[in-house]
């Protein structure tokens, strides 16, 4: 069974973000077929299965934008994780004019490169496969400054509205849209429900008050990508020194 399993049902994942960028969704249900190894294609489940199978390579096939330079996966900042953390900001701020910053974790972004050129859904499916959601945290400046410490000491994460320098294992010279960083005042910073409940080691977010959004992830980036490609303009996100090593 090790080498036969097949999830016949994996394209329902994909139904959330097809519905007209909706917010709200139904769970994704899906069922589990499973073919053996050494007994050959099953016919009958292959004749049930195409139709949907066309039907999801069809909708995956469906431009949605484009870029004009390569998309990079690396760290301590690349031009992938500036398109994410910057797509997710700009669906949060769309929610709440005054969220200042947004960071999303470096192992979210699951491909390594998107070359120059059309981009379909199925390439932001890939990149971002995850039903994560977007939460809007009221983060204290203390706080931000252990976050921020969290990325260093990982070399890095995407983030926007946000920049400092790694020096050793810390962060230094925090600043928030271009102002340096107030321990005594409170930020608004939209990062995915995974990081918000502590996921990747992020405990320090945990306790914090928060507004949770239906709107996914993967859907900020689809809407950012047709707005671009609505207004005639390509997706040429650039490496702007948010997060560097100090020399």
């Amino acid at each position: 069974m090790k080498r036969g399993l097949f999830l016949a049902g994996w394209m329902l994942l994909c139904l959330p973000t097809m519905q007209a960028q909706q917010k709200e969704s139904a769970a994704a249900v899906y069922t589990r077929y499973y073919e053996i190894h050494g007994q050959g294609p099953d016919s009958a489940l292959n004749a049930l299965m195409a139709p949907y199978k066309l039907g999801v390579d069809t909708m995956m096939q469906v431009v949605v934008g484009h870029c004009d330079v390569p998309l990079t996966k690396s760290q301590p900042e690349s031009t992938m994780g500036n398109f994410v953390a910057d797509a997710q900001l700009s669906a949060a701020q769309a929610i709440d004019q005054s969220v200042s910053c947004a960071v999303a974790n470096y192992g979210g972004l699951r491909i390594p490169y998107l070359a120059p050129g059309a981009i379909t859904r199925g390439k932001v499916y890939e990149l971002m496969p995850f039903d994560n959601t977007i939460t809007i945290l009221e983060i204290p400046g203390r706080v931000v400054q252990q976050f921020c410490d969290h990325m260093a000491a990982r070399k890095g994460w995407p983030v926007s509205g946000l920049t400092f320098v790694i020096s050793g294992d810390k962060a230094m010279d925090i600043k928030i849209n271009g102002q340096p960083l107030n321990e005594d005042l409170t930020y608004k910073m939209a990062v995915n429900d995974y990081m918000a409940e502590g996921g990747d080691n992020c405990d320090m977010l945990r306790p914090l008050r928060r507004r949770k959004t239906t709107v996914f992830v993967r859907d900020a980036l689809l809407q950012y990508l047709a707005a671009l490609d609505h207004a005639g303009i390509p997706l040429h996100p650039s490496l702007e020194n948010r997060i560097s090593y100090a020399e």
